[in-house]
């Protein structure tokens, strides 16, 4: 039987969970620029490509042998907006030999993101301080790592060598 008493209940349980479901829904949704806010530790360093070695055109690829742990990182935070980053490492390139070639890039500037609405990948473009912008497509993002992937053009025997180029970091 019903009394004005449980009717007072039922109501009151209504009302509680209809205010948790809205608040619940409130939460904000992290923004690609949330999910890579931090500090990231570059762990793997990959290249593919081609170079041309006295009129005949080689293929290239390379991976990373020694990665500097101490200055290997990008820095990102979005208050202020800032990047500062630094890779050092060494990487074996195969060329039907294999030759070490040392890789180091840094630098500093600004981010931002750009979604790819699941039609093309997230993309994060660093707007250096030296005036270039280099895209970088998001190929997998989790809570602790991400792995990123450019063009890069790299020096080689007195020749830039446009190799794409893919970096693995963790979250430190």
């Amino acid at each position: 039987k019903l009394t004005n008493f449980n009717i007072m209940k039922i109501k009151n349980i209504v009302i509680t969970a209809l205010s948790l479901l809205i608040l619940a829904s409130c939460a904000k949704e992290p923004t690609l620029g949330d999910k890579l806010e931090g500090v990231w530790l570059v762990n793997k360093v990959t290249a593919t490509g081609t170079v041309d070695i006295l009129g005949s055109v080689v293929p290239v690829v390379a991976e990373d042998t020694y990665i500097n742990p101490d200055s290997s990182r990008f820095s990102l935070t979005q208050d202020p907006n800032s990047v500062t980053y630094s890779v050092d490492a060494v990487i074996s390139a195969n060329l039907g030999t294999t030759i070490d070639l040392p890789f180091k890039e840094s630098g500093s500037g600004t981010w931002s993101t750009k979604p790819g609405n699941g039609t093309a990948p997230d993309s994060v473009f660093l707007n250096n301080t030296d005036g270039t912008t280099v895209k970088y497509e998001v190929m997998g993002l989790l809570e602790t790592s991400v792995t990123l992937r450019t063009n890069l053009s790299i020096e080689f025997m007195g020749s830039n060598v446009n190799m794409l180029t893919e970096f693995g970091f963790a979250k430190i």
